[in-house]
């Protein structure tokens, strides 16, 4: 019916499949009152079939199948993978301007401070009056400079 499985070819399933012949149905609904069992299993392209058997007044096995087999999406492992490689890049990268942009605002505050305090300094901007010379001149009472 889907032709898919070992008995896939005409010749295969004419002389195997003898037993029943599957009723096709557009949607598998199990009626319980004639002791209907639902089955659904899983193909080798991993797609869902599900059908419907009873056996009827004669005592013969019939089966109502679903027209069409139910097939996930194939879903494309690269494509997920770059896509999250390159969140994590961009998010890496986001972080990275973020702490540069906060960074550079608070140096420029800082900057900014240090400017003002320079001009509000009370002392002359040539020299340090913090730095002592390193050559000091000191009068020694006992030497009298004969020598």
């Amino acid at each position: 019916m889907y032709k898919t499985g070992p008995l896939k070819d005409e010749h295969d399933c004419a002389t195997n499949c003898t037993k029943f012949t599957p009723i096709p149905v557009k949607e598998v609904v199990a009626n319980e009152e004639n002791n209907e069992f639902k089955c659904a299993y899983y193909d080798e392209d991993e797609c869902i079939f599900t059908y419907v058997y009873y056996f009827d007044n004669d005592n013969k096995l019939q089966v109502k199948a679903q027209e069409n087999r139910e097939c996930r999406e194939k879903i494309f492992l690269p494509f997920i993978v770059i896509g999250v490689i390159a969140a994590v890049v961009l998010l890496g990268l986001a972080i990275l301007l973020l702490w540069k942009l906060l960074t550079t605002i608070h140096d420029r505050r800082e900057f900014a401070r240090f400017e003002k305090e320079k001009m509000m300094a009370k002392w002359d901007t040539g020299e340090n009056p913090i730095y002592k010379q390193a050559t000091s001149t000191f009068k020694n009472p006992t030497y009298s400079g004969k020598g």
